[in-house]
């Protein structure tokens, strides 16, 4: 589906790719700079334009199919039993999910590309827009009772879902003996999704040292609400072989690699109608969904004071977010492998990639005055989880032991995140010293060879 942002603009001064739809008068107050950079940041454009069909705008053509579904579930034989049975709940159900489909597709059409145009800026339209759908849940569920929550839950789902207290929560710290059988024992799946969050972690952060910060401040998150989420107790062997060396660190070093390898690589886009084979347009196809570029990320946390708040606010924002996962399961008393737990997760993937990507180009570009539209979504979802916890939590916790909890949590993370900035900010200054004492070498060798001569 096109819009009229996907479309290939005419260059503007500097060299960079336009709109009329962003033009100097919407922004009076920025410079031709900065609007560039906005929209680089927000609303990215097409420069290699394959296939002119897929970039044009098809508005009203959108707009009478959408209308034509829309007209078709409200008139069709089901619709029709629902309406002669009004206290049925499909028919509450049906509206609903007709409504989502009509916000997704306005999104589709109407909202900033966003910082991607791989592999089409409208799945990153429509990711914005489900991360508002989310959110409007969200505010929605803030206003009602938790048990009410749940039963709507159940409701959705169509069938009958086991309530879980703590009691049964899994533990992982009844036998912590060191053996075989322990170690076996522990062997689920979920080690490999713990692995492969660590694979997509990196590839969105792009930063050892960062991940690792993470990684081990998760660990001691985990020890610090043990007394208030029973399944957070664990074993030392478990934490320290299987979270941080097995899964941490292989997702770690996966993602690192693949880093380094897309790095690498030489991006040279042959358009699809210039592929001979059919074997080759299918791998044409495939590669569409892969990186047009990549973008090489240096946080350097030091070298701005938005930096360092930045950099500060991003790993409390994640160690939030990991954390509100297990809240909202506890709260809600859903099962472990349920399905909305996993369709969480997958939306917090979609939407991160561009938050973060929005969020450094917020930090590390002095030209950009504001938040992509993304990451200032992202931050009122994740403010909005943590009040949903909040509240459906204050009759399921101790007060004084919550509240503990997240005094020592808040202390302990805020003097782990402060020391490892000032190291890898001390690494950082002394790898540039050494470059320029090598420089400086260099060129004073260079200078006497020729005196020599």
């Amino acid at each position: 589906m096109g819009s009229p942002k996907d479309m290939v603009a005419p260059p503007v001064e500097g060299g960079d790719q336009g709109s009329e739809l962003a033009t100097d008068t919407e922004y009076p107050l920025w410079n031709k700079r900065q609007l560039r950079r906005w929209k680089q940041m927000n609303e990215q454009f097409v420069d290699d334009v394959n296939i002119g069909f897929f970039y044009k705008p098809h508005t009203i053509i959108v707009l009478a199919l959408t209308m034509v579904v829309v007209i078709y579930l409200a008139f069709n034989d089901e619709a029709q039993a629902a309406e002669a049975n009004p206290d049925e709940p499909k028919s509450v159900a049906r509206g609903l999910g007709v409504a989502a489909l009509v916000f997704l597709v306005f999104s589709t059409a109407a909202l900033p590309n966003g910082p991607f145009v791989r592999p089409h800026p409208a799945v990153w339209r429509c990711v914005l827009g489900i991360s508002v759908l989310y959110w409007l849940l969200l505010v929605f569920a803030l206003f009602q009772t938790r048990f009410w929550v749940r039963d709507i839950i159940v409701w959705l789902n169509r069938a009958s879902i086991p309530y879980t207290s703590p009691e049964d929560s899994p533990e992982y710290a009844n036998d912590c003996s060191f053996t075989v059988s322990n170690l076996y024992s522990r062997l689920d799946i979920f080690i490999l999704a713990h692995a492969l969050g660590w694979v997509a972690k990196t590839l969105m952060l792009r930063s050892v040292w960062l991940c690792w910060l993470v990684s081990i401040a998760w660990e001691v998150t985990e020890v610090i609400f043990s007394g208030i989420l029973p399944n957070f107790s664990e074993c030392w062997w478990d934490q320290v072989i299987y979270d941080v060396v097995v899964c941490n660190g292989f997702g770690i070093l996966v993602g690192h690699q693949l880093c380094r390898f897309l790095e690498c690589r030489t991006y040279r886009w042959e358009a699809i109608t210039d592929v001979p084979s059919l074997t080759g347009k299918v791998k044409r196809v495939a590669l569409q969904f892969t990186p047009s570029h990549w973008t090489v990320v240096q946080w350097d946390p030091f070298s701005s004071r938005r930096r360092v708040l930045c950099t500060i606010l991003l790993c409390f924002f994640l160690l939030l977010t990991e954390l509100s996962t297990f809240l909202l399961k506890h709260v809600l008393m859903l099962p472990t492998k349920h399905s909305l737990n996993v369709y969480r997760l997958i939306i917090w993937v979609a939407f991160g990639m561009p938050a973060l990507r929005q969020l450094y180009i917020y930090m590390t570009d002095k030209d950009v005055k504001r938040l992509g539209t993304q990451a200032w979504v992202a931050c009122g979802v994740l403010v909005t989880e943590l009040l949903v916890c909040i509240k459906f939590g204050r009759t399921m916790f101790n007060p004084r032991e919550a509240l503990r909890a997240v005094m020592i949590w808040i202390s302990v993370i805020g003097v782990m995140v402060a020391i490892a900035l000032i190291i890898a900010e001390v690494i950082r200054v002394r790898a540039k010293r050494g470059q320029l004492a090598k420089r400086a070498a260099a060129a004073t060798n260079s200078a006497f060879a020729k005196k020599t001569d």
